[in-house]
């Protein structure tokens, strides 16, 4: 199997690899955050996790992407819309492209 070097580490260079390779990633990071009930998905862009609403309200979530943000080295990010709020932080987690989100929806109670 070829490799391509990342600053996380070694990376698969083909695309089911570095994508199994990137969910096992994101499976440690969250499993070392301690928050359960998040939403993972791993792909040719990288590492997406959502903390859905299911989560708990506003300030809930954007608690929680505020944790995951500090543990990525990254700032908080907001994004205002007609339809909705949307919280993010980007970063890298095992070498690959991670973004964080949640939103907010307009009917919901804001910090």
């Amino acid at each position: 199997m070829t490799a391509i070097p990342g600053p996380g580490g070694i990376l698969p260079a083909r695309p089911l690899a570095a994508q199994a390779h990137a969910l096992r990633a994101a499976a440690e990071f969250i499993e070392r955050t301690g928050l359960a009930g998040l939403s993972v998905t791993a792909d040719a862009h990288g590492i997406g996790i959502s903390v859905p609403a299911r989560f708990g309200g506003p300030a809930a979530r954007i608690t929680a992407v505020t944790f995951l943000a500090a543990i990525l080295g990254s700032q908080l990010v907001r994004r205002q819309t007609r339809a909705f709020a949307l919280i993010s932080a980007s970063g890298q987690i095992a070498g690959h492209d991670a973004q964080v989100t949640t939103s907010i929806d307009p009917g919901e109670e804001a910090p």
